[in-house]
């Protein structure tokens, strides 16, 4: 609950400004934080397990009771084999939510997001500052009127194309939410455009008496997903092997299913590595371990993001791009796990004996110049 609270902490800062400046109710944000949850709960399950059997076994090894199964004969392969046995559990769960619930909840909120915005038009727009939330668009309100939201006093800055960058004034707008698309028209009345053509090196100015411009309600929130989020495993493949066919591969679905493979699978690889590094000495107790379970995440999650972006702009196989933090902390586990089974390493000297040490020299070098 811990660690899916802090991350999920972003979207709560602007779901609590929808309630407190436009009055959407505690129901609609609570079922918005549920449809989020998913996609949250696949990284914090691993992480949850790594920080499970650092303490759990910091705290054995702390009390000598695995000093005293060890004298018992009782090897570290069958200690692992409960914490194997959660870990498999655990992967199992979040590769139901990977394949079904995300694609399920993703969905649900792009529709409960286009109901909150047909029926709170002026949710993701506030008065008199400049609003950017909607990807690639400057919006200002001088005032909402609260009897039928309509705008007053309009500017919008639309960078969306960069070659074609507008200005756009204007006296009054409406919004005007399109169900077919899924998507907002603003509606402008009475003002101007002012266009550069960066390619041209020209501009262009235009009155209008009326003028629509779309946007995408999900945008104003800053929750939006993409789209093969949203798709089951069967969509997927489908839209995969269309584009392989027509010779135009869809990078980003390929990487969302290879995602819902390599990200369960690491919850084995932290327990893997949990083991043996809840075994070494912790001079700062359990917030040491605490502090190591989430640079360890943070590593991983580091390597698959940079996976990712390798995925995405076709530089490496998908597969292959999201498998590299595997690779890299599945080798890095069976080494520290079969160091610690044959009494190989050092087993005094704990993960954050490195970082004591450099405080201990600060200190003593401190004391000197003293």
């Amino acid at each position: 609950m811990l660690l899916t609270f802090a991350l999920v902490t972003a979207r709560l800062l602007k779901l609590t400004e929808m309630v407190v400046n436009h009055g959407v109710t505690l129901g609609v944000v609570a079922s918005l934080i549920g449809y989020i949850m998913p996609a949250f709960l696949e990284l914090t399950f691993p992480m949850a397990v790594l920080l499970g059997v650092l303490m759990g076994f910091g705290r054995m090894s702390g009390d000598r009771e695995l000093i005293a199964a060890r004298a018992c004969g009782i090897s570290l392969y069958r200690l692992a084999v409960p914490v194997a046995g959660v870990a498999f559990a655990v992967s199992a769960l979040s590769s139901w939510l990977a394949f079904s619930v995300r694609p399920w909840a993703n969905r649900h909120l792009e529709e409960r997001l286009f109901d909150l915005t047909r029926t709170t038009t002026s949710v993701g727009l506030r008065e008199k500052i400049f609003n950017r939330d909607f990807r690639g668009l400057v919006v200002y309100v001088d005032s909402i009127s609260p009897a039928d939201s309509t705008l007053r006093g309009v500017m919008i800055s639309d960078a969306r194309n960069p070659a074609q960058q507008n200005t756009i004034i204007a006296r009054r707008g409406i919004m005007i939410p399109d169900e077919a698309s899924k998507s907002i028209t603003l509606r402008l009345f009475d003002g101007s455009l002012f266009g550069v053509e960066a390619g041209r090196n020209a501009s262009h100015v235009t009155s209008f008496r009326t003028y629509d411009l779309n946007v995408h309600p999900e945008e104003g929130l800053g929750i939006r997903g993409r789209d093969p989020d949203e798709m089951s495993y069967t969509e997927l493949r489908q839209t995969i092997l269309s584009a392989r066919a027509v010779s135009q591969p869809n990078y980003e679905a390929e990487t969302e299913l290879a995602s819902k493979y390599t990200v369960p699978f690491t919850t084995l690889l932290f327990a893997l590595m949990g083991v043996p590094l809840g075994l070494k000495p912790a001079r700062g107790g359990q917030s040491e371990r605490f502090g190591l379970a989430i640079g360890l995440f943070f590593l991983y999650y580091s390597l698959m993001r940079a996976g990712e972006a390798l995925a995405e702009h076709a530089r490496v196989n998908a597969f292959f791009a999201m498998s590299i933090p595997d690779i890299i902390f599945a080798v890095l586990a069976a080494w520290l796990f079969l160091r610690s089974a044959t009494d190989s390493g050092d087993q005094g000297r704990g993960a954050g004996d490195f970082l004591w040490n450099l405080i201990e020299q600060f200190e003593k070098r401190r004391e000197i110049n003293a």
